[in-house]
């Protein structure tokens, strides 16, 4: 496999959508290289920029959690839950706190539960706000468009742990939107790259997703993608409700177009279930599940008679494959173990508390916590240092708006049989949000 970055500009998509009020929007797909041979460089706390010989002061610093914590969207967020408040965690009593300025602060997590509701998130981001809350760590962007001029309108710097590519979340029009997650975009530029350095006969792809923010741009950005590698995404679109049981239907759909591989997101119950019924149909079409959740969530969902020929874009946090990660997504995922469980540890993927740590350092750079501060030092720090390793902003081609997006380097795990406890660690591959 190789093992170099390669970024490739290839196409732009312009859309207007002036039904649903959003201006237009462009995007340009980027080529994911091959996992490094050597691990992320250790992504460590920045270090104080006051001098050592000043006294510090002391206060506390309000950071939101906006996610859904109970109903049917949980099974997505807790995960978020868990790593935001585990990095909180982390930050007061590991790290003793945050130096922002010449303020030495501690951390205090404002959680709100959204209820996997549209006005119950609404309410909650009023909420915030009314609590005098400057900063939130948020959930996915279809859900955020619901309440995003709460906070647009408050002067409240906003990040989302994973966008799926809604346009509208930002631009132009919501300058105090941002991310520190490679989102939809980044992930599956991802995929394409290991579909076509580990499975080299998937010559068509078939798109299968939920209707959770799903929509055309992306599945037209996937063709691209795929075009980069000889790939041929079908024009089938699958789309099948998030509140899907039985998955027969949609896994038929898939066996019957004759893909070599089929992709998609959605919940790890969900495409576990879909990747089952897959196989029971006879079909050994390679699994590209779009999702940073380890191999073995994927595995207990589809079973051990399914769990084959596929893949996530999820990390490992197996005592062997520790040396492949950074020193601060190593110390994180124990602080989740130690507050949370081996099993909320098992499932890491760290998106929340990658938000909060960029939002962070954007605070350090700005040697202040006035949003508006921040927002112009996030805009200009081009590098800076993710849990999984060296990211770097960018963003004005596929939102609209400069460096409001930060590329990070991306996991994945290869569900193989004949491995060690079915599955390993492939690596980590460099992503750059262009």
């Amino acid at each position: 496999m190789k093992k170099s970055l390669a970024l490739l500009l290839v196409l732009v998509f312009c859309f207007t959508l002036a039904s649903c009020g959003a201006g237009n929007t462009g995007a340009s797909p980027a080529s994911s290289p091959a996992p490094a041979s050597s691990a992320p460089a250790s992504s460590a706390a920045p270090e104080s920029e006051a001098p050592a010989t000043q006294e510090l002061k002391t206060g506390t610093l309000k950071i939101g959690l906006l996610i859904h914590t109970t109903n049917w969207f949980a099974a997505i967020d807790m995960p978020n839950y868990y790593e935001f408040n585990a990095m909180v965690d982390y930050v007061n009593n590991v790290l003793g706190g945050w130096q922002i300025g010449d303020t030495l602060y501690q951390i205090e997590a404002v959680n709100v539960d959204g209820q996997s509701d549209n006005e119950a998130l609404r309410a909650g981001a009023i909420s915030l706000v009314d609590a005098g809350v400057d900063f939130v760590v948020e959930t996915n962007d279809f859900w955020v468009m619901s309440c995003e001029d709460i906070f647009e309108e408050a002067g409240v710097l906003h990040s989302c742990a994973y966008p799926v590519y809604v346009p509208g979340y930002m631009g132009p029009d919501n300058p105090m939107a941002f991310t520190a997650s490679n989102g939809a975009v980044g992930d599956y530029a991802s995929a394409f790259n290991v579909l076509h350095e580990a499975y080299p006969d998937v010559k068509t792809v078939i798109f299968a997703n939920d209707d959770n923010g799903i929509n055309e741009l992306l599945f037209g950005l996937m063709k691209t993608y795929g075009a980069q590698y000889g790939i041929t995404v079908l024009d089938e679109f699958i789309k099948y409700p998030g509140d899907t049981t039985d998955y027969s239907a949609v896994a038929l759909q898939i066996v019957q177009s004759g893909a070599d591989c089929f992709m998609g997101q959605g919940s790890p119950a969900a495409y576990g279930a879909i990747l089952k019924e897959v196989r029971a149909q006879g079909s050994d079409a390679v699994c590209a599940c779009v999702q940073g959740k380890p191999a073995t969530i994927l595995m207990e969902y589809a079973g051990a008679d399914a769990s084959s020929n596929a893949f996530t874009l999820g990390p490992s946090t197996r005592e062997e494959d520790k040396s492949k990660n950074t020193d601060i997504f190593n110390a994180v995922v124990e602080q989740v173990r130690k507050l949370y469980g081996d099993d909320a540890a098992k499932s890491f993927d760290g998106a929340a508390c990658n938000n909060l740590y960029v939002m962070l350092q954007a605070m350090q750079k700005a040697g202040s916590v006035d949003p508006k501060e921040v927002k112009t030092a996030w805009e200009n720090m081009g590098t800076v240092n993710t849990i999984y390793g060296p990211g770097t902003t960018g963003g004005e081609t596929t939102y609209g708006i400069a460096n409001h997006a930060i590329g990070s380097p991306r996991s994945v795990s290869i569900i193989d049989p004949t491995a060690k406890d079915g599955w390993s660690f492939w690596g980590w591959i460099d992503v750059k949000i262009p």
